[in-house]
């Protein structure tokens, strides 16, 4: 069923882009159609759990051994009421800031509206018309609006959260919530403001307000129209797992609590597993800075095993899982967040399908702008990796304090090359889900070896310690 209300005046700009309808994830449509699949879901499932019940008994016998794995998430989560301070603070700051500039946007355009028509300047007709082409502000009051919204996205959102992270010293599982919620944030908060800056109104409705108008009260009659900026649809909004507004999503008609529960449990589930893997296999790569690592075949299979485990957990754990939950508990309909991306025999494609939230919006808000502005494609998808790129880098950047910029090399260069020599038939089937991964695992592992260094024996002088590489002076061929 497609979520588009035909009586709604409210025209998004990106409904004609993207459609919402009733669909289920691609994963939960193939476990109840496939019963093959279905049962490696289950002893994969099993097989998690009763190896955790194994685990669980080590640590009760052997109490040590529970410290020496989830010690250092005690330490990281140690500062978790700030952490959910400061997350409360910039969700108020959106609320309280973003949703109001729009709302009084909305009553300038309605005033001027009914001003223009009480003062006889111009006859209906070509009211609505002046309106459709937004006559009614000049290019000052333009210029000060987005410069406000600017402001609040800037200020009190991207800048608000890194200064707290870096003057508080958030410890790394807060940080790293922190900055994902940013950007959460900023992506929904866009969206919002320009699916609703402009108040659309049907032609006949505004000729009725028009014929009305000594009868109403120009309060209450802006405040009873249905494609103003409403704060309960708002709130709903910003709990959705989408990033694309809409006054109305498809929704289920009641919450599976089966469906909660099995969501749950797994989510549950698979986070132990990633926290055992992270810990066990990532972080005892260097203990100390005084060991060097060996470059062999060890090494590969102590960083690819565990990357590939860890790039199957976040996806099934986030994209399937986590919002696949949310959308039970929100009834919310459209739940196509991914598609069959494993089997994607180039980068293009494999953009396109691993994660269709971000994909979405990037496609609305950066793709079909910049396609339009210079017409050029290649320009545009440039444009969508480099933007990209630059957010996953600046996540990066802050959630281990230092200036690394491997993910900016091997997603915003690497990835237009490859783009580029696929477009030219130069190479074909370059990218697949093996070599990704492989490139994912060594890129993470990289990271927090890294990382580890930077913490087990900091350099004195600060700039050096935040910029100069460290990993490579302690690999050994």
């Amino acid at each position: 069923m497609e979520h588009d209300n035909d009586n709604d005046d409210t025209k998004p700009n990106s409904k004609k882009f993207i459609t919402f309808k009733h669909r289920e994830s691609l994963l939960t449509q193939l476990l109840a159609t496939d019963p093959n699949l279905r049962m490696i879901h289950d002893l994969i499932a099993l097989f998690i759990f009763v190896f955790l019940l194994c685990k669980i008994e080590v640590f009760i016998n052997e109490p040590t051994k529970f410290w020496e794995i989830f010690d250092g998430y005690i330490r990281n989560s140690s500062d978790l009421g700030q952490v959910i301070q400061i997350w409360f603070i910039m969700k108020m700051f959106v609320l309280c800031l973003h949703y109001p500039l729009v709302l009084f946007n909305n009553f300038f355009q309605y005033r001027w509206l009914i001003n223009n028509f009480e003062n006889n300047n111009y006859n209906s007709d070509i009211l609505c018309e002046m309106y459709e082409n937004r006559q009614y502000a000049g290019c000052l009051y333009q210029i000060i609006l987005y410069t406000m919204y600017s402001c609040i996205s800037i200020f009190a959102i991207l800048f608000y959260c890194t200064y707290c992270i870096l003057v508080y010293d958030i410890k790394l599982i807060g940080s790293f919530s922190l900055l994902i919620e940013m950007t959460r944030l900023l992506m929904k908060s866009h969206s919002f403001f320009i699916e609703k800056k402009d108040l659309f109104i049907e032609k006949e409705t505004l000729k009725n307000l028009m014929v009305n108008k000594h009868h109403t009260n120009m309060y209450r009659s802006f405040w009873a129209l249905s494609s103003r900026a409403s704060f309960r649809k708002y709130i709903y909004y910003m709990f959705a797992p989408t990033l694309l507004y809409r006054d109305s999503y498809p929704r289920t008609k009641k919450i599976r609590w089966g469906r909660v529960l099995n969501f749950g449990l797994q989510f549950i589930l698979f986070i132990l597993l990633a926290m055992y893997v992270y810990q066990g296999y990532l972080v005892n790569l260097t203990k100390t800075c005084t060991e060097s690592i060996e470059l062999n075949l060890k090494l590969l299979y102590q960083i690819i095993t565990p990357g590939i485990i860890f790039y199957w957990l976040f996806f099934y754990v986030f994209f399937h899982l986590y919002l696949n939950l949310t959308a039970e508990l929100l009834r919310f309909g459209d739940r196509n967040f991914y598609e069959d991306f494993w089997n994607s025999k180039s980068a293009k494609v494999y953009y396109r399908k691993w994660n269709h939230v971000v994909q979405n919006w990037l496609y609305v808000y950066v793709f079909i702008p910049v396609d339009n502005r210079f017409q050029n494609r290649i320009l545009t998808n440039f444009a969508v990796i480099l933007i990209s790129a630059l957010m996953h880098e600046y996540i990066v950047s802050f959630y281990f304090r230092f200036f690394f910029p491997l993910m900016f090399i091997m997603f915003g260069i690497s990835t237009p090359i490859v783009y580029l020599l696929e477009k030219y038939g130069l190479v074909k089937n370059l990218v697949s889900i093996k070599l990704i991964v492989t490139n994912w695992s060594i890129l993470l592992a990289i990271l927090i070896i890294e990382y580890n260094y930077r913490t087990s024996c900091p350099l004195s002088e600060p700039w050096k310690q935040i910029i100069l590489p460290r990993f490579i002076h302690h690999v050994k061929i």
